[in-house]
């Protein structure tokens, strides 16, 4: 349970830092085009700009219920990802202080 809880931590806070470069792309992106498209979805930012992860739609359908990944994909790019991030950093925080107190646990035992 200890490793598991240290791999989710670590890459939770990991993937904040991806996330974070990935949310700064899509600022760039909306801000640099000549129209401004707050509302740019998530599915159109992963297709049209960053095609070497669109394959993670294909894995959202598998593990998760269809309409949610619909709307998940729908959802404008400049929301996911600072959602995501605060959710990764809560997750990984979580995970991490429940390492300490299973370690606090083993060394009072």
């Amino acid at each position: 349970m200890r490793a598991f809880l240290l791999f989710i931590g670590w890459s939770s806070f990991f993937s904040s830092f991806v996330d974070g470069a990935l949310g700064f792309y899509a600022l760039w992106v909306i801000s640099s085009s000549d129209i401004i498209n707050f509302y740019l979805s998530l599915d159109a930012f992963l297709k049209q700009y960053v095609e070497f992860i669109y394959w993670v739609k294909q894995v959202a359908f598998l593990v998760m219920p269809k309409s949610i990944a619909v709307w998940l994909f729908g959802v404008p790019a400049l929301i996911y990802f600072p959602v995501r991030i605060l959710m990764s950093i809560v997750i990984g925080w979580w995970a991490l202080k429940k390492v300490e107190s299973i370690d606090a646990q083993r060394q009072t035992a």
